[in-house]
């Protein structure tokens, strides 16, 4: 009986004994800038208690008895002895900034001792990798503040500030430029099926913001990728396979845990005379797992205007390291804020991610998973202060409320919604007036037949129905003198599975042996179009359609097409078919078409975002899919052709450490049956002596110089980057192409009046182009060369060379 006595009193004590501990709080500081300083190592007095600021730069550290002072050291700054004020509830303590600057240490022969650590750490880099367990589910908070550097503004001298900078200062005194926040749970389940669904959002200035904003957008979750991605571009991580050889690593510090495993400070840069995508920052390595405890890394070439720093935290949950904190700090050094004449200040952004909730064993099943990879819950932007305060580490500042109430006030003189719709539809290739969209990609475009084009093409918007969408287009071709017109009409069935029913009729020019999958856009100034330029075989076709477009909740990386086509297609030139199957072998310059079509396109793993207006895709990092299947019917409508066809697109695109991109395109076809060769595959040629480069197309190839009714082939170039050959404008990419095709046409006797090659040889071509020799950033010029070759090459060595220009954009 004494024992479980005995037992109670020990707890009764023990619990005395952590009650009597003295406990002191505080944040640690930059002290010029006054920023929060993330991972400050905190011993006490006597060295018995020790913490790590957190990512915020707070802490919190136990005492056994009053200590006199704390010791505070950080890479980057002077070492401080900060006397303790007990009679303050939270210590703030500032630390002062060192000259400090990663030179070139001369590593004598040895092993650098930085390395051992490093390498198991990739070692054991899939048994800490979150996205290595099967399942798991967490809540985050994220909240991102833009404004503007004003530390020199705020210290200056009122009066010799005029009236323009005055209100600048007045301004920013009380508030910042933009507030935004977002609750979002995150599902996963290996391996790589993801889904974020955002409960509430709010953004300054807007009621119903078009996207969310989430620094998972930012930054890459965790940092045991190969790569590791910031603002969409990737960088090799320093603790990938390899990375020992391409960055030197430096044992800064090492410091102790709580439970006394070693956390080792390695700082990282790529080594001098490299030139790869890298990173520099520091590394807190735990020793338990060998695991990343906390990481500051950033790019550390800011040529492109914009300096990113990022830092992770990881928690020790349920045995296994997870990410509890996600900061993004933003700096557009090209951006500037001004008033009048007087000094311009830049432009920032902070960014601070909260993880809170996480289960590691989370029950996870595919149907738990919605269409898309984002997707905003009802009401996300209309939630209740009390939802947002149960999520909030911590209450808003009188600042950031400041911020609500004055950029919400503005938001709402000056419609912000409404410019962001507004931005959003020009960005679709739209410009909305009133309650029509003005179709800019109807606007103008060119081929060889029609020439130049100029037409218009409207549709109707939200404001006269979100469901039922119908407009149409006009537009008139120079050299062939004809309008072209047509008029369609679509309803959203179900916007979350983006089921859509549309019917469309028109009267248009459709180029001959052409392949179009069934959510290609007409986009006829991007460069994947660029070969239409080329085209001179052109159908005038009277045709219409009935389609249904969907995608099915338990396979959402597909999107479906269902339709039913109608077409009268006249014959190019003097151009026949005959068949003596068909009005007894009376040749054919007019050809009905009906036709049956099953398609879908497949991106395994997709992320597509759902906003208030629609869906946006951010692409995959797997080869993309586009399959038809179309089966023409005669009898029917008046058709006159019974055949099956088949069409495959495959686009992908990989990058690999330290030697560039990879893209390829595989294009197939087969038809079974006789049709005319409006119908057939002409493949895509580019050819003259100098001219644009158009990927994808065949820059050596003469227009409609092959035929064929079943084809295979492939284009593939490879970006090597600039090899660090940069200059103002001046930042050459070399690119190697080789692009090669196989086919044959099994049916030759229908067709007469024409003049074609088939392709059972093989077609191969091989060259070079670099991009960039002028680069404006949001347009970049360049120049090469392609080479044609094999059986089909020409006998002249000359004609085989095709020289070319390029122009790429960057948006």
């Amino acid at each position: 009986m004494l024992k479980p006595i005995l037992l109670h009193i020990c707890f009764l004590f023990l619990a005395l004994n952590n009650y009597a501990q003295i406990v002191v709080e505080g944040v640690v500081k930059d002290k010029s800038n006054k920023e929060p300083l993330a991972f400050v190592n905190i011993i006490s007095e006597t060295g018995k208690s020790g913490v790590v600021t957190d990512i915020d730069g707070k802490f919190s550290i136990k005492l056994s008895t009053e200590e006199c002072c704390l010791h505070l050291s950080y890479i980057g700054y002077e070492s401080y002895t900060y006397p303790i004020d007990y009679n303050k509830n939270a210590q703030k303590i500032y630390l002062t900034q060192r000259p400090y600057q990663l030179e070139e240490v001369e590593i004598f022969p040895g092993v650098n001792p930085a390395h051992r650590i490093i390498k198991n750490v990739v070692t054991h880099r899939n048994e800490n990798d979150p996205e290595k367990l099967d399942a798991f589910t967490y809540t985050s908070y994220d909240k991102m503040v833009v404004t503007i550097d004003a530390d020199s503004l705020l210290l200056a001298d009122t009066a010799l500030l005029d009236s323009s900078t005055r209100q600048l200062r007045k301004f920013f005194e009380k508030s910042d430029l933009f507030l935004m926040e977002t609750v979002t749970e995150r599902k996963y389940m290996s391996p790589d099926l993801n889904q974020e669904n955002v409960l509430a959002t709010r953004v300054s200035g807007f009621k119903d913001p078009l996207i969310a904003f989430m620094i998972s957008q930012i930054q890459s979750t965790s940092f045991y990728d190969e790569l590791i991605q910031i603002a969409g571009k990737k960088y090799v991580n320093p603790i990938s396979r390899g990375s020992t050889n391409k960055y030197f690593f430096l044992i800064e510090d090492t410091i102790y845990s709580k439970t006394g495993d070693s956390i080792f400070i390695i700082s990282f840069r790529p080594n001098s005379r490299t030139n790869f995508e890298g990173l520099a920052g520091f590394l807190y390595i735990n020793s338990y797992k060998w695991a990343v405890q906390n990481v500051k890394a950033q790019p550390p070439d800011d040529s492109t205007g914009i300096v990113i720093k990022i830092q992770q935290a990881y928690d020790l949950i349920d045995d296994h390291w997870f990410p509890v904190q996600l900061n993004t700090d933003i700096i557009f050094t090209n951006f500037k804020a001004s008033a009048g004449q007087g000094e311009a200040y830049t432009l920032i952004g902070k960014g601070r991610s909260y993880i809170r909730d996480i289960d590691l064993d989370a029950d996870l099943k595919k149907r738990d998973f919605g269409y898309h990879e984002v997707e905003v819950e009802e009401g996300a932007a209309k939630k209740k202060e009390e939802f947002w305060q149960a999520y909030r580490t911590d209450s808003l500042t009188e600042r950031e409320l400041e911020t609500y109430r004055l950029i919400d006030s503005i938001g709402k003189e000056v419609n912000l919604d409404r410019m962001a719709t507004i931005a959003q539809t020009v960005f679709s290739g739209k410009i909305p007036i009133g309650f029509i969209d003005i179709d800019l990609n109807q606007i103008a475009h060119y081929n060889g037949q029609e020439g130049f084009y100029l037409g218009l093409g409207i549709h109707t918007n939200d404001r006269i129905s979100k469901k039922i969408k119908f407009g149409g287009f006009w537009g008139y071709g120079f050299k062939d003198k004809r309008a072209k017109y047509g008029g369609d009409i679509s309803m959203m069935v179900h916007k979350r599975s983006e089921s859509v029913i549309r019917i469309d009729g028109y009267y248009k020019a459709i180029t001959s042996g052409s392949v179009v999958f069934f959510d290609d856009k007409l986009q006829a100034w991007s460069p994947d179009n660029f070969y239409q330029f080329f085209a001179n075989r052109l159908n005038y076709t009277i045709g219409g359609e009935l389609a249904y477009s969907f995608r099915l909740k338990p396979m959402r990386d597909f999107k479906w097409n269902v339709g039913l086509e109608i077409q009268e297609k006249q014959a190019y030139s003097d151009y026949y078919f005959a068949r003596s199957d068909i009005d007894n072998g009376t040749p054919q310059n007019t050809f009905h078409f009906t036709n049956l079509q099953i398609g879908f396109r497949f991106a395994f793993r997709e992320k597509v975002v759902e906003t208030t207006k629609g869906q946006v895709s951010f692409g995959s990092k797997y080869p993309v899919v586009w399959f038809n299947y179309t089966q023409g019917i005669s009898g029917l409508f008046n058709g006159s052709y019974d055949y099956t066809r088949f069409d495959l697109r495959v686009k992908g695109a990989k990058h690999f450490k330290y030697i560039g991109d990879f893209t390829f395109t595989l294009m197939a076809g087969i038809v079974i049956g006789e049709i005319p060769v409006s119908n057939l595959y002409f493949e895509p040629g580019a050819y003259h002596t100098f001219t644009i480069f158009a990927p994808n197309s065949f820059g050596t190839m003469l227009v409609n110089e092959f035929l064929s009714d079943r084809y295979i082939s492939l284009f593939l170039t490879h970006n090597f980057g600039n090899f660090g050959l940069e200059y103002k404008w001046f930042h050459p990419e070399f690119l190697v192409v080789t692009n090669l095709s196989i086919g044959d046409l099994k049916n030759k006797d229908p067709h007469y009046n024409i003049t074609y090659k088939t392709l059972n040889l093989g077609y191969y071509e091989s060259g070079f182009i670099i991009r960039k020799l002028l680069d404006f950033n949001l347009i970049d010029l360049g120049a090469g060369i392609l080479y044609r070759y094999g059986p089909n090459g020409f006998d002249e060595v000359p004609s085989n060379f095709a020289y070319k220009f390029s122009i790429f954009y960057g948006f």
